[in-house]
């Protein structure tokens, strides 16, 4: 090996710290101010070097921060010149005597430079629910993801929905009348950075450490095993996540319900009954954003309007996304569909080639037909209102069908 390749690998070894390492904090009472007193932005990565730097490892920390960016704290004397060390970006000498017990707790609960696996599975998973070591594929439905199936004679059904974060919805169900059981994991997907995660026995509280934010994973089980880096080989990780797995039991013709949720708020449902009617909930919240649906003479535009384009929002929002080029679709679609006026409803008799609108109020859909006429009138709840076309709230609340004529 040539020292050209070593220093290579060195910076390697450097960068791989840098991108995948997190600290192992156990406490979180980090002073980032302190840190900033001193110079070191708190919003890289903390790499302290406890050796004497010499030129090869001058060179290797010189290449690898033309990758990426970090703190990087010498505690002792380099044996190259200080003043050409010091001109690398955030590079900094500070002897551990020197630097007081306050900065050195701080830089030690941050450091990413410690002991690991040096070979890294650099292929990062995403959401995923898997079943004996099987993934399972979920299908979109509206508005939640849902599949059905078999495994190894254990029939199981699960949903995953947005309502307060995310959440999954699970049925496990033995039809045999025998024991059976089926190894269960959950990985949920975390923004990267850094955490500090605590476990109580019903949910893992997140925290940020950079910028406070928590978040949890609420869960109704017990004997679940937990990890929280998605890099083998390393026990904290910027590419962080709330990994679950646990052995399902069933005794015979037994069925077993589990949730799980993912968000901002800590709490836990008693009874799968409590977590199926906030299924119900999600729904019609969904429901209340995209409230309208139409069936006109392009089908083209009613399969855009109706399903794929707030299936694209929906599932970017699934992911903590945004796509504006649908969202903005969908508005200006709506716009020119319907205005709103003082509460009640217009729909724009201009819109070419229109059959049917549909709204959803009171939780549930309303179905609104176009009808051709030389009359104009709105037709409800057996009545026909002449040169009035325009839906109220009270028109909506005592009708489920309505017709409507804009005239000749």
């Amino acid at each position: 090996m040539t020292k050209k390749e070593y220093i290579e690998k060195i910076a390697n070894l450097i960068i791989n710290r840098v991108r995948f390492h997190a600290p192992i904090v156990t406490d979180d009472e980090i002073d980032f101010a302190l840190l900033e007193v001193v110079g070191i932005d708190p919003t890289l990565p903390i790499f302290k070097f406890d050796k004497e730097l010499d030129k090869v490892f001058f060179s290797a920390f010189k290449l690898a921060k033309e990758s990426v960016q970090f703190n990087l704290i010498l505690t002792k004397a380099p044996i190259l010149n200080e003043n050409k060390v010091l001109q690398m970006e955030n590079t900094f000498i500070i002897f551990e005597e020197e630097m007081g017990s306050s900065l050195l707790a701080n830089i030690e609960s941050l450091n990413i430079n410690y002991r690991s696996h040096t070979k890294f599975s650099n292929e990062i998973n995403e959401d995923y629910i898997a079943l004996n070591g099987q993934k399972i594929e979920l299908n979109y439905l509206p508005y939640y993801l849902h599949k059905k199936g078999n495994n190894d004679s254990v029939l199981y059904e699960i949903s995953e929905f947005i309502l307060n974060g995310k959440n999954f919805l699970l049925s496990f169900t033995n039809p045999y009348k025998q024991n059976r059981k089926l190894e269960f994991e959950i990985n949920v997907m975390l923004p990267r950075g850094y955490y500090i995660f605590k476990n109580d026995g019903e949910s893992v509280e997140i925290e940020n450490l950079c910028n406070k934010d928590k978040a949890y994973f609420n869960y109704n089980l017990k004997g679940a095993k937990f990890n929280f880096s998605c890099v083998s080989g390393l026990e904290s990780s910027t590419y962080a996540c709330v990994n679950l797995k646990m052995t399902v039991e069933l005794r015979p013709l037994e069925i077993k319900k589990f949730y799980f949720n993912y968000g901002e708020n800590k709490y836990v449902f008693d009874s799968p009954r409590d977590a199926l009617a906030f299924f119900k909930i999600s729904q019609n919240k969904m429901n209340e954003i995209f409230d309208l649906q139409v069936q006109t003479k392009d089908k083209k535009f009613d399969d855009l309007f109706n399903r794929y384009i707030p299936q694209n929002i929906w599932l970017s929002w699934l992911k903590n996304g945004v796509d504006e080029e649908s969202e903005n679709f969908y508005l200006k679609s709506r716009e020119n569909l319907v205005k709103n006026i003082d509460g009640a409803v217009q729909i724009n008799e201009h819109f070419e080639g229109l059959k049917e609108v549909r709204f959803f109020r009171n939780l549930g859909w309303k179905r609104v037909f176009i009808v051709p006429s030389e009359n104009r009138y709105l037709f409800a709840n057996k009545v026909k209102y002449f040169n009035f076309t325009l839906l109220t709230k009270e028109i909506f609340s005592k009708n489920k069908e309505i017709y409507l004529s804009f005239g000749a």
